[in-house]
C-alpha cells in the first residue's frame, strides 16, 4: 500500500471514530443535527462535507448510527442523527471494527 493510500486510510478511519465519539457525548441526552457533526469535525479540517456524508452513510449502513427524521428523503442540512447501543459499544471499544481501528 503506498503512503498516501496509507494516509487517506487513516484519516477516514479517524473521522469515523470522531463522528463516533460526538454521537457518544449525546448518546443519553439526545440526536444531533448534520451541521452539528460537521461542526464538531472542524478541527480535522476536512476538505468538504462530502467526507463526512460518505462516513455518516458508511456507519449508518454499519449499524452504528441511525438517522432518526421520520420523512425519508430528506436534505442532509435537515438530517437528525443518534447512535446505536451497536455504536455505543464500537465507541467504547467493547466490540472492534477494522474500518475504525487505527
Amino acid at each position: 500500500m503506498s503512503t498516501y493510500e496509507e494516509a487517506r486510510a487513516k484519516m477516514i478511519k479517524q473521522t469515523r471514530r470522531e463522528i463516533l465519539a460526538a454521537l457518544a457525548v449525546m448518546y443519553g441526552i439526545g440526536t444531533m443535527t448534520f451541521a452539528s457533526i460537521c461542526a464538531a469535525l472542524t478541527h480535522l479540517e476536512l476538505p468538504d462535507e462530502g467526507v463526512v456524508k460518505s462516513d455518516l452513510t458508511y456507519l449508518c449502513e454499519r449499524g452504528f448510527v441511525r438517522w432518526t427524521n421520520e420523512r425519508a428523503l430528506m436534505g442532509w442540512s435537515l438530517r437528525v442523527y443518534k447512535l446505536t447501543a451497536k455504536g455505543k459499544d464500537i465507541h467504547d471499544l467493547i466490540e472492534h471494527d477494522p474500518a475504525l481501528e487505527p
